[in-house]
């Protein structure tokens, strides 16, 4: 099972990563539930779905976020509609920001089949310019 485990994970952050690099908003939200909460934001408070999707409608449009990619660390724990794992992202913007984030990812099977985030918890931000 750890395998289909790290199966589902990879799959989604690589529709992830593919929607963030092709601006799609659409694909996007499809792999967020509408129950998401991200915790650990400094000063974000709990972000939601509407807060989820109106930062990246903005990151999209504007053509802001440059790439958006993950490495997989571990699967912390996995049954048969949820999963829990660790990863870090790295997100690039056009201006030349680096923000590395090192966090929990919890997916939820929903009742149409398809694998969603529900909850995030932010460990770790760090944030580097371009010299």
């Amino acid at each position: 099972m750890e395998i289909k485990a790290k199966e589902i994970a990879q799959r989604w952050l690589d529709e992830l990563t593919f929607s963030a690099a092709t601006w799609d908003l659409e694909a996007h939200m499809a792999l967020v539930s509408r129950r998401v909460k991200v915790l650990g934001i400094p000063g974000a408070g709990i972000i939601d779905f509407s807060g989820w999707k109106k930062r990246r409608h903005n990151e999209f449009r504007g053509k802001l976020l440059r790439s958006l990619t993950y490495r997989l660390i571990d699967i912390l724990s996995h049954a048969e509609d949820s999963l829990l794992f660790t990863v870090t992202e790295t997100m690039k913007s056009s201006r030349g920001e680096t923000i590395t984030v090192d966090k929990a990812i919890n997916l939820h099977r929903e009742e149409d089949g398809q694998w969603r985030v529900i909850r995030e918890w932010i460990d770790r931000i760090e944030r580097t310019e371009r010299k």
